[in-house]
């Protein structure tokens, strides 16, 4: 029993040395990470205005289905691949490496890949009688979705000031097609977006898409390239809240 006690006397004063090393170096490493930290979400709040700009640039031009101003917000590596007429042709979703897929595969879901000059040739849709009708931006599966403003809701930036992500929600209103409902039934509607973006040569440019919103509500996103999406998970992402931008701007 005594050997025990003996023991017992012996831990503790090892278990409090290392209770005050710890602490020593808490207290020596927690004002770096808060100075780190302070210095560098100043400059990631303003690169998050820069963005918001960007954002509201893109969002008029998909609005005003200005496919060169569209066109110009792609990657370089995106622009060298795809025209703003494929752009347009697809109605804003296009991989860069469409053609290199329809090698491998001529049908994409079940619709052969047309050549640039049919795309020249056939600026317009077709509707079921046959009319040519204008391509529109495509915000939703719905065809009948009008988009109307939108709301950022989070910024998320990398530590480092390369990467970002912009998650807002696009706002309009939604109707049924009027000659299957027999009737125009209107009602407002918003869905989730999120737009990925990468400085390159200290420009920020769109790097990766989300598909467009779907009116069963899923908001699971799909990677576009010239990145594949899964170094994105990687990224060490500091959120900032818009509205703290807001009061900034003051």
């Amino acid at each position: 029993m005594k050997k025990n006690n003996n023991k017992k006397f012996s831990f503790k004063p090892k278990l409090w040395f290392y209770i005050v090393i710890l602490g020593f170096l808490l207290f020596i490493s927690l004002p770096q990470l808060m100075y780190a930290k302070s210095s560098t979400m100043p400059q990631l709040s303003d690169e998050a205005i820069i963005l918001s700009d960007k954002e509201k640039q893109l969002f008029d031009a998909r609005l005003k289905l200005d496919w060169e101003k569209i066109h110009a917000f792609q990657h370089p590596d995106f622009r060298k691949k795809i025209s703003a007429g494929e752009i347009k042709y697809f109605e804003g979703w296009v991989t860069s490496d469409y053609r290199e897929k329809s090698k491998r595969n001529a049908h994409i879901s079940g619709s052969y890949v047309p050549t640039l000059d049919f795309m020249k040739k056939n600026p317009n849709k077709r509707d079921p009688l046959g009319f040519p009708v204008p391509r529109n931006y495509k915000w939703s599966d719905n065809p009948f979705f009008k988009v109307k403003t939108f709301d950022v809701e989070k910024f998320f930036i990398s530590t480092d000031g390369k990467y970002a992500k912009i998650k807002m929600m696009i706002k309009g209103t939604e109707r049924f097609n009027p000659i299957l409902a027999r009737g125009n039934y209107e009602w407002s509607a918003e869905y989730p977006l999120t737009d990925y973006w990468e400085k390159v040569d200290g420009n920020w440019v769109i790097t990766l898409l989300s598909k467009p919103a779907r009116t069963s509500g899923t908001s699971m996103l799909i990677h576009y390239v010239p990145n594949s999406g899964s170094g994105w998970e990687k990224i060490d992402f500091v959120e900032i809240n818009p509205m703290d931008l807001k009061a900034s701007l003051r």
